[in-house]
């Protein structure tokens, strides 16, 4: 991780699911404010999700209206206006669902890893993604919203860089995934002839960068779907995290919080009787911008995880995506995939965080006190803990937030 914030954010907001998070996850962004990792002249927000699940799309919408709301505020207007958008750069996270292995999702999932820094702390799953977006990915972009979630991991090669000149649009950052794995994932069907004149161009960088225009998102594919996404390389373009979208599409977003349905994605919406909608960032809001999509088969067809359109409100979930279309059809989306890049969905398995936390970092000790180093066998992992005593850790194993000594447990794991 580099030391401290390269890309100046006007807004960063941090959506959470209950309201008991709201003022720790508000704390946690001051602290990295005060850290550096994020500029100290960034507005930073946490937004609760509404009791209504929304879904991404629908947090999405509600996030962008408290920024630009915060911004109109903070310019001395008394509405909301979309001219404070003209030169920001706003940063949405989702922190998501539950997280069983960590207590504070897994945006703040501790990793066995030490900072770049003088002052000693933690390094999360956002620490790494405010870096790898701040450094490598977001410098050179125009204005415009960045939105993201918190619970994956990106590695992304140290030469990669991302060109921004004369762009406009949506943008999505994909990174590579095999077949077995993307069955369960989302993966991006892209312009193959594009992308493989686009290569040309890149052929000095090693992280060999690749460009096209987006035909379709595929959730859950059958083999035959997931076969004709197959890049050149063999491997599947994940739908990884990071969508951009530029100062023009912005504004169209903006306009959802006073347009119904879509109304019912926002606070305001809401609290003014509109009904909740639930909408998902990919599936919906980028799904409407790819080019292989009738504006019927949008409007019509079932999408595993999304709102039905021929359920019980099929009529409002066809509403919504006919509004989509009409506000955001039009406007070019493209996919920068990075084929040396990797992606690590945080999934509830046990065993898969244990391995993820043994096998991906070198550091055995990460803020940690252990008295009796060589009763710890190096394959383990102790991160925020007290060993006392010949406390013995074996290989494969993970130690967090304890107080462990010999003949008891002072505290167990958080």
């Amino acid at each position: 991780m580099s030391d401290g914030a390269s890309f100046r954010w006007t807004v960063v907001v941090l959506t959470c699911q209950h309201k008991d998070s709201v003022s720790s996850f508000q704390r946690e962004l001051q602290l990295r404010q005060q850290r550096g990792s994020l500029s100290a002249g960034s507005v930073v927000l946490t937004v609760q999700d509404h009791k209504e699940p929304l879904g991404s799309g629908g947090a999405t919408l509600n996030a962008l209206l408290v920024a630009t709301e915060n911004l109109s505020s903070r310019a001395g207007h008394t509405v909301v206006t979309a001219d404070v958008l003209d030169e920001a750069h706003i940063l949405i996270l989702h922190s998501g669902r539950d997280f069983p292995w960590s207590s504070c999702s897994r945006a703040f999932c501790w990793l066995p890893e030490e900072p770049e820094r003088r002052v000693q702390a933690p390094v999360c799953c956002l620490d790494l993604l405010l870096d790898r977006l701040g450094t490598q990915v977001c410098p050179g972009a125009p204005p415009g919203v960045w939105v993201c979630s918190t619970d994956m991991i990106l590695s992304i090669p140290p030469d990669y860089r991302l060109s921004w000149d004369g762009f406009s649009g949506v943008r999505v950052l994909a990174l590579p995934g095999d077949v077995s794995y993307a069955a369960d994932h989302g993966v991006y069907l892209a312009d193959q002839q594009v992308l493989t004149e686009n290569s040309l161009y890149f052929t000095t960088l090693p992280s060999s960068i690749r460009e096209g225009h987006l035909r379709d998102i595929i959730y859950r594919g059958t083999q035959q779907q997931l076969q004709q996404a197959l890049m050149e390389d063999g491997n599947l373009a994940l739908v990884s995290g990071p969508v951009f979208f530029s100062r023009s599409v912005s504004e169209k977003l903006l306009q959802a919080h006073v347009t119904p349905p879509l109304d019912g994605c926002t606070y305001l919406g809401l609290d003014s009787g509109a009904p909740p909608l639930q909408l998902s960032l990919f599936l919906d809001l980028l799904k409407c911008l790819c080019s292989d999509l009738t504006q019927d088969q949008f409007v019509t067809e079932h999408r595993a995880g999304c709102s039905s359109p021929a359920g019980p409100e099929g009529a409002t979930v066809r509403r919504s995506r006919a509004e989509l279309w009409r506000l955001l059809r039009g406007e070019t989306i493209s996919l920068a995939y990075v084929p040396c890049g990797r992606y690590d969905y945080l999934t509830l398995s046990g065993r898969s965080h244990v391995e993820r936390l043994c096998c991906d970092w070198t550091n055995r000790n990460t803020l940690s006190h252990i008295q009796s180093e060589n009763a710890v066998d190096a394959g383990c992992r102790v991160i925020n803990s007290v060993l006392e005593g010949d406390v013995a850790v074996a290989t494969g194993a993970v130690v967090q937030h304890c107080h462990l000594q010999v003949g008891g447990v002072q505290s167990l794991q958080l």
